[in-house]
């Protein structure tokens, strides 16, 4: 809304509520009542999308809190322990994960946990070589390097590969006509007779 009043500055401090404000009609500027609902409704969704940010950092053990860890836990059989600090707790299923390792797949589902991205593991790529695919782009490999190193055979050596994978919609147009065509040959012939009358 390109008119805003006083009233609305003072109660519409919630980000949605201004949103909110800018698709109804200007009549509700100076509507005490209307202006704090909108207020209300504004703050609630304003939470929403706090919960929508923080969303991401809850797939990752590394950055799970409170309210996440006690899934992780009972995910890798972890007794749920809410009287440790996050940080201990977030250890001990670390610790956990590390400890069972016995084929690739079960390292590939670790992986994942850790990065939060799918992560796909090629043997024998080489020589006493394996690959890890991480399907999604990120910068810090830090900590799936370390766990890498703790879990695997000592003679394996392994090669970390990042991609992100882009989909994209494309509308292709295309058209055809069909046309039928017929070859037609007039001849004109003179006669050369005489017209009597």
């Amino acid at each position: 809304m390109s008119n805003r009043t006083e009233l609305m500055k003072k109660i519409l401090k919630s980000e949605q509520a201004q949103k909110i404000i800018d698709e109804i009609s200007p009549v509700y500027g100076e509507s005490y009542v209307c202006l704090w609902l909108f207020q209300i409704i504004g703050r609630e969704l304003d939470k929403l999308d706090d919960f929508i940010q923080n969303l991401r950092d809850e797939t990752v053990i590394q950055t799970a809190d409170q309210w996440a860890l006690k899934y992780w836990e009972e995910q890798y059989g972890e007794i749920e322990a809410p009287h440790l600090p996050e940080e201990k707790r977030r250890q001990n299923i670390m610790d956990k994960i590390r400890k069972n390792y016995h084929n690739p797949r079960q390292m590939e589902n670790a992986l994942s946990a850790l990065t939060g991205y799918q992560v796909q593991i090629e043997e024998n790529t080489e020589k006493n070589n394996f690959d890890v695919l991480v399907r999604g782009y990120t910068q810090d490999l830090t900590g799936a390097k370390e766990f890498i190193d703790k879990v695997k055979p000592a003679h394996l050596t392994y090669e970390i590969r990042v991609s992100e994978l882009i989909q994209a919609v494309v509308n292709i147009y295309c058209g055809c006509a069909i046309s039928e065509h017929e070859h037609y040959e007039v001849t004109v012939l003179y006669l050369d007779a005489e017209i009597t009358r």
